[in-house]
């Protein structure tokens, strides 16, 4: 072969080659084999022709052609290789690197796994259906919004230089007011110290006062709740009997049958007694009336002296000396002959007195508090069973002992026969209207106060040290035995609810 013909095919073949090389690098092939699409950017951003488009950063083609339009925005034609679906949905970035050419990204949408997710058409499409294309910030832009934000903050550094003066004077005024307070306050802590201590002696010594009593008297605590239990239990079945009798279809029928029988009998009485003073208009009648009290009377009085030690006394004719003789009427006689007299007895009136002595020391030694409530609409959820969505009746029944000396206890139980919870209290009478205390509330540690101005009152109870309730109620005395209240239970919490009812206590 000759040298000219070797000179020849090596140039056919550098050519070649030069062909291959510009049909790898300007991705030739991919943009006349694949498909094209249209995306519509309002600034190119240096993007040229032939620049490389990946697809979640994977190469899937290049830039075709870019169109500047009459509205002076870019239409970028792009050429995507034939076996890449590009979503509707996705977005697309210039990307603008501070060195190097501009790249087109196309950032996919996320989807569900399943879920079916609309492609673009393998055409391009008009400008007004393109999708549109997103431009990344510049430096420029992002200098010329630097600028700005400095010149707001070269704006507020003015005026912060323009009112530093009034600052100044209005933190050095408000330095000194803390320094006046901090001096206030540190010459009132001593007093406070003072008061936290001996209050916190009290409390000790109440404390154990509480553990003592209920150590010596947890037998007798034990033996009066277990028939409070047995209390319970009988009211429980007297309310299911009088349930039974108020739901009885024919307790109206008897109602007024039995009605109709009073009428009756008061007619039949009203007749017996026009009869009875028809009868005792006659004096023979009058005089056997009066024997026969006589008679009756002498048989108690007699009684009375045989129990001498109670102080009984007789003033009848025959039976006492010195007793008043019994009158004769007509010529009859006396209905009784003249006996010895009796021993001397005490008078009636110590009777009387020992009576209400007794009486006394009963009502120093115990009082019994009867409480009957109903609850609220309950309106939250909670955990706490004193809060569940029964409204009642509940039954409170409480003994308080040595009632009227000043310092007393209390024992009782709540809502007997359903949720039932006890109580076991120390009180202390600070005067003589306000009572303060605390012990066992509701079966949890808690403390309790009572203030009672006579018609009006009100007490207050707080109980449960790791979710602390506070229940808050105002009485108003309707006698001297009963009371209404009205109050709130657990007014600190989402579930409080109201509760009212009636209250006594005797004696």
């Amino acid at each position: 072969m000759s040298k000219q013909a070797q000179v020849g095919a090596f140039a056919i073949l550098a050519l070649l080659l030069l062909f291959a090389v510009f049909y790898v690098i300007t991705d030739f092939g991919t943009r006349h084999s694949g498909y094209r699409i249209g995306i519509h950017f309002g600034s190119a951003a240096g993007l040229h022709s032939g620049a490389l488009v990946y697809f979640s950063g994977v190469t899937v083609g290049a830039v075709d052609s870019i169109t500047l339009l009459p509205d002076n925005t870019v239409d970028v034609i792009l050429a995507i290789n034939r076996d890449v679906d590009v979503p509707a949905t996705s977005r697309f970035l210039i990307q603008a690197p501070l060195t190097g050419d501009p790249n087109l990204i196309i950032v996919p949408p996320r989807v569900e796994p399943g879920q079916p997710v609309p492609m673009l058409a393998h055409e391009v499409l008009p400008v007004e259906q393109q999708p549109q294309g997103t431009n990344t910030a510049t430096i420029a832009d992002l200098l010329e919004q630097g600028q700005g934000e400095i010149v707001k903050l070269d704006a507020l550094l003015s005026d912060l230089e323009r009112r530093e003066p009034k600052l100044m004077d209005t933190l050095q005024a408000t330095l000194s007011n803390a320094d006046q307070l901090t001096a206030s306050l540190k010459g009132s802590f001593g007093p406070l110290q003072s008061g936290l201590a001996k209050a916190s002696a009290n409390i000790v010594a109440m404390t154990g006062t509480l553990n003592d009593t209920t150590q010596l008297n947890a037998k007798r605590v034990d033996d009066m709740l277990a028939q409070f239990q047995q209390t319970s239990h009988a009211l429980n079945a007297s309310v299911a009997v009088l349930e039974s009798i108020a739901t009885d279809k024919s307790l109206k029928a008897n109602v007024l049958a039995t009605t109709q029988n009073i009428a009756d009998t008061t007619k039949n009485i009203a007749d017996l007694t026009h009869d009875l003073r028809s009868v005792t208009a006659d004096p023979q009648t009058q005089a056997q009336v009066k024997n026969t009290i006589a008679n009756l009377d002498a048989t108690m009085q007699r009684a009375n002296s045989l129990l001498g030690s109670l102080g009984g006394t007789s003033s009848v004719y025959g039976v006492d000396a010195n007793a008043t003789p019994y009158p004769v009427t007509n010529g009859s006689p006396a209905p009784f002959p003249v006996s010895a007299p009796s021993s001397n007895a005490p008078p009636t009136a110590h009777t009387l007195h020992l009576q209400q002595r007794l009486a006394s020391v009963a009502s120093n030694l115990i009082s019994i508090q009867l409480r009957l409530s109903e609850l609220s609409e309950q309106h939250a959820c909670c955990f706490n069973p004193l809060y569940t969505a029964d409204r009642g009746p509940q039954t409170d029944l409480n003994a308080v002992l040595l009632p009227k000396s000043g310092t007393s206890l209390l024992v009782g139980a709540n809502d007997i026969g359903y949720d039932t919870t006890t109580n076991l209290a120390l009180l202390h009478a600070v005067t003589p209207d306000l009572h303060v205390g605390g012990g066992i509330l509701y079966s949890q540690p808690g403390l309790l106060g009572a203030y009672d101005a006579g018609v009006f009152g009100f007490d207050t109870k707080v109980y449960d040290l790791r979710r602390p309730e506070i229940d808050l109620y105002g009485n108003l005395h309707l006698t001297k035995h009963l009371e209404l209240f009205y109050g709130e239970r657990a007014l600190n919490h989402q579930e409080r609810r109201f509760s009212y009812g009636l209250q006594t206590q005797f004696p």
